[in-house]
């Protein structure tokens, strides 16, 4: 009956969908706001390839490097880098629709990593590989993959010093634990881990900007469901 009454008590989608769309764009104004630019992002870019050599995982670039020579994984994991972020409306929607009763704590939970991801920005900005890493090539710029070439170009509004957390790989995480905790569905975890190694490839992301993205959604979701077991939401 309570789970009932919280579907009840969403926002109408005619508010919700407003409300997202502003949020998400205030978010993108946020995110370039915080950029302390260089030297301090290459600077961390560099702490962060130290410690990945120091703890053997710095595998950016010889993934990079294995696809160069291949024209269809340049565009399979370009295209899929920049059309994995759908996922997360998708969800919204299916949530939405079909998980009324869980829609609403799964979006706060989502939002807070939003939130939480420029207070990280903005205490450590970080320069990704494809600028701060010899031999890291920029493949999806260079390609031109739906336009990605803009990508090398600062501009109003993005923030092309932020890689720590990966936001991708935070966003996706928070696609699969939507659907693993509402279904039960194992295979909804294939798509964070696709997408880790697409933005390892692609120079997007070192493989604790994953991780950090992985634990930023973790971290999130188990504090919103200690706080919803400790007010006995039933959620």
């Amino acid at each position: 009956m309570q789970s009932l009454a919280l579907a009840r008590n969403r926002l109408a989608w005619y508010f919700e969908v407003p409300l997202l769309l502003v949020g998400y764009f205030l978010f993108g104004l946020a995110r370039a706001a915080v950029d302390r630019g260089e030297p301090a992002a290459t600077d961390n870019a560099l702490l962060v390839q130290r410690l990945e050599q120091a703890l053997r995982i710095a595998v950016e670039h010889p993934l990079n490097q294995a696809v160069l020579d291949h024209p269809v994984a340049i565009h399979l994991t370009g295209y899929f880098y920049r059309l994995s972020v759908l996922a997360v409306p998708a969800v919204l929607i299916w949530l939405y629709v079909r998980r009324p009763e869980r829609y609403g704590r799964l979006r706060t939970v989502l939002v807070v990593v939003m939130l939480l991801d420029l207070l990280l920005v903005w205490l450590f900005p970080e320069a990704p590989p494809r600028f701060a890493q010899p031999g890291v090539v920029d493949y999806m710029a260079d390609h031109d993959i739906l336009f990605s070439a803009e990508s090398r170009v600062p501009r109003p509004g993005v923030n092309l010093l932020a890689a720590m957390p990966s936001m991708h790989v935070a966003w996706t995480t928070w696609c699969a634990y939507a659907v693993f905790s509402t279904r039960r569905i194992w295979a909804a975890w294939l798509f964070p881990l696709a997408t880790g190694f697409v933005v390892l490839v692609t120079g997007h992301h070192y493989v604790l900007d994953v991780v950090a993205g992985v634990a930023l959604v973790a971290v999130v979701a188990g504090a919103m469901a200690r706080v919803g077991r400790g007010g006995g939401s039933g959620t």
